[in-house]
């Protein structure tokens, strides 16, 4: 693929894209891209690409989520910082230590 004239017409950020995925995502890479070059530009594609890629290496499926929302009018949305709120909890003790005291406990009472 790389020797072929589309391949070469396709901006850095696809080829670099590209050379970075397996056999099976490059195949559904192509397809999602010859599906988007249909009806849109190469520039939406290559911006989507860009926007998913901000993160780590994205699947096909999150490129064309993050280019229906760009061409669908609802623009990028980051994903929300949550602050910590977990609160801290004791280590849990394993072992049937305390249900034995329990028991013994309940024995002496009775």
């Amino acid at each position: 693929m790389k020797y072929t004239t589309f391949y070469g017409q396709l901006p850095e950020r696809w080829r670099s894209y590209l050379n970075e995925c397996t056999v099976e995502e490059k195949k559904e890479a192509l397809k999602l891209l010859s599906t988007l070059l249909k009806e849109h530009s190469l520039e939406k594609a290559t911006e989507a690409l860009e926007i998913a890629s901000k993160r780590s290496h994205p699947s096909s499926e999150s490129i064309k989520q993050v280019f229906h929302q760009l061409i669908h009018g609802r623009g990028y949305r980051d994903t929300l910082e949550m602050k910590p709120s977990i609160p801290v909890m004791p280590v849990a003790e394993r072992g049937i230590k305390k249900y034995d005291i329990f028991f013994s406990s309940e024995r002496s009472q009775a």
